[in-house]
């Protein structure tokens, strides 16, 4: 048999309404919201999920 990895990736996804002069100062104010744990995603925001599984390389033997 062989040996798999299988990547598991949920994707959180939360919109915010902001008001700002441009897209890139609206980014900062979320951003920094968002460092300061203003905005929390949990699994109310989950949208989706991936498996990506690839066969795990054996690793090479240390001749020494």
């Amino acid at each position: 048999m062989k040996t798999f990895q299988v990547e598991i990736k949920e994707t959180l996804c939360m919109t915010v309404e902001i008001a700002a002069e441009n897209a890139q100062q609206a980014e900062a104010i979320v951003r920094e919201a968002y460092i300061n744990e203003d905005y929390i995603l949990d699994a109310e925001h989950f949208v989706g999920v991936e498996f990506t599984a690839r066969e795990k390389e054996i690793e090479a033997q240390s001749s020494a």
